[in-house]
């Protein structure tokens, strides 16, 4: 599960979708060929994700609309589900934003798009240290 203390970079995806967040992960996890989600949630959200070679799907659907506009004002409005590709220090590319722009946000955007029928939109990248927006 996702630590700050693993991550080397983060990129924000988001998009707006009628899915249920699980037929939204099984989408994600069969465009990418990934393995099974494991599922949680908490007072305000709800999530599934899967960590594979030091790469974390984080897939994300807040209760409320707006609320991730409220918590992140980069995500686009009108956004209910927000995606962090998370990679941790372990990776060998770990901090390499370039690296993660070609090999994870735009397969991810290209692949899983088409299945879930709405664009996809990277919003943010985020590194230990830079100070989050």
């Amino acid at each position: 599960m996702h630590r700050v203390d693993r991550t080397s970079l983060v990129e924000h995806l988001a998009f707006s979708s009628s899915l249920l967040l699980r037929e939204c992960c099984e989408r994600v996890r069969e465009a990418l060929r990934l393995p099974d989600f494991h599922y949680d949630s908490e007072n305000e959200t709800e999530w599934g994700l899967v960590e594979v070679d030091n790469i974390e799907y984080n897939v994300s659907r807040p209760f409320e609309e707006g609320t991730l506009y409220e918590w992140d004002e980069t995500v686009p409005p009108g956004c209910n589900f927000g995606v962090s590709l998370i990679v941790y220090r372990e990776h060998p590319r770990a901090g390499n934003h370039d690296w993660a722009i070609e090999a994870l946000v735009k397969p991810f955007i290209e692949r899983v798009a088409p299945v879930i029928n709405v664009p996809i939109h990277h919003h943010r990248t985020w590194t230990p240290s830079k100070a989050s927006p």
